[in-house]
């Protein structure tokens, strides 16, 4: 309901904001730049890319990122950002004065479809807006300049592109964003060899991208047997459910709950810790993988051509190629009746991937 909301009031909107205004010439020495970044904590990430590449190039600017609620915790993993300003995206009176708080040389929305964001974007107090045009959203009416979103490549190589009209940019991959990780909390790392399972996802239909929690006792309980201990983390809404996980293996076997109980700084330093990590595709999956740590992410609706791990030590698991599946592309493409495909992976596929990266 939302996104046919945000379709049916946002693309008249845009398209008359559009008509209206003139496009404005890209400023030429911007020196404050604006990020408006409302995404997914996994989007957040990748798009830590624009974060360190324009902090390295511009060392004496100043940064400001404009954030939703669902990723303001993550930021705190980040370096070179000036100023976080918070934008509640529910109250739309607010969210407005939020995004005009502070003016910009160039404001950037990494946002891929919401029509709102665009909107936002356009009546901030920037000399120049820059944002995507994707296929069939109508969203570069808003910007100054529209940078064509491509759906057969990597997110993060979209990200980059959004940099593309601004000279002197030196790229630089998200990892080199993240300032550095601090070790697990202390009760965490004695429990040292261990393997971290995250099975949650969130979002739009996040069910759909979740493996059964069956197979994952299937996998920790081989996990146990070769002697490694095991930490499921969570959200803290995630806690029943990774605690139920955790006592399904039974009082005597070497697995514990982390759900809820460490914030994302520590979460950053118990992940650095792990011998290795098995995740669903969310934003621990890529948190993971920008810290390098051996992972094998589970992919289902989700491609891992547009949303796979970036680490060197990641491999990414996904059902069979006759299955259907790997067809989201900007996250509400599902089909209607019911998807299936965390189903179609085996455990012993995971387990030999994890048996593979542990070596």
């Amino acid at each position: 309901m939302p996104r046919l909301i945000d379709r049916a009031a946002g693309t008249p909107l845009l398209w008359l904001w559009g008509a209206c205004r003139r496009k404005r010439a890209l400023p030429a020495a911007p020196q404050h730049f604006g990020l408006m970044m409302f995404e997914t904590i996994g989007d957040t990430l990748l798009a830590g890319a624009l974060v360190a590449s324009l902090r390295a190039s511009f060392p004496d600017g100043r940064l400001t990122v404009f954030a939703s609620r669902g990723n303001r915790g993550i930021l705190a993993l980040f370096q070179g950002i000036d100023t976080v300003v918070d934008v509640p995206l529910t109250r739309p009176r607010r969210a407005l004065a939020a995004v005009r708080s502070i003016p910009v040389d160039v404001m950037i929305d990494i946002g891929q479809w919401p029509r709102w964001y665009a909107a936002l974007c356009a009546a901030s107090r920037s000399r120049h807006t820059i944002g995507f045009a994707t296929p069939g959203q109508s969203r570069h009416h808003a910007y100054d300049t529209a940078v064509a979103h491509d759906a057969g490549v990597h997110e993060l190589e979209n990200f980059r592109r959004l940099l593309a009209p601004i000279a002197g940019v030196r790229l630089l991959p998200p990892g080199r964003a993240l300032k550095a990780v601090e070790p697990a909390p202390a009760p965490i790392a004695a429990r040292a060899p261990y393997i971290v399972v995250h099975p949650w996802a969130s979002g739009f239909r996040c069910a759909d991208r979740e493996w059964p929690l069956a197979r994952w006792s299937d996998l920790i309980a081989r996990a146990c047997g070769l002697g490694w201990s095991v930490l499921v983390s969570g959200s803290p809404a995630d806690r029943p459910r990774a605690a139920a996980l955790a006592a399904a293996c039974g009082s005597a076997s070497p697995v514990a709950s982390i759900a809820g109980e460490v914030s994302l700084a520590e979460l950053a330093g118990v992940l650095r810790g792990a011998a290795a990590v098995v995740a669903v595709n969310t934003g621990v999956m890529h948190l993971a993988a920008l810290l390098d740590v051996p992972l094998v992410a589970l992919h289902g609706p989700t491609s891992r051509r547009r949303w796979g791990p970036l680490g060197a030590r990641s491999v990414a698991i996904a059902p069979p190629a006759d299955a259907g599946c790997e067809f989201l592309n900007l996250g509400f493409e599902y089909p209607r009746g019911p998807v299936n495909c965390m189903e179609r992976i085996e455990v012993d596929e995971v387990f030999a991937a994890l048996r593979a990266v542990l070596r």
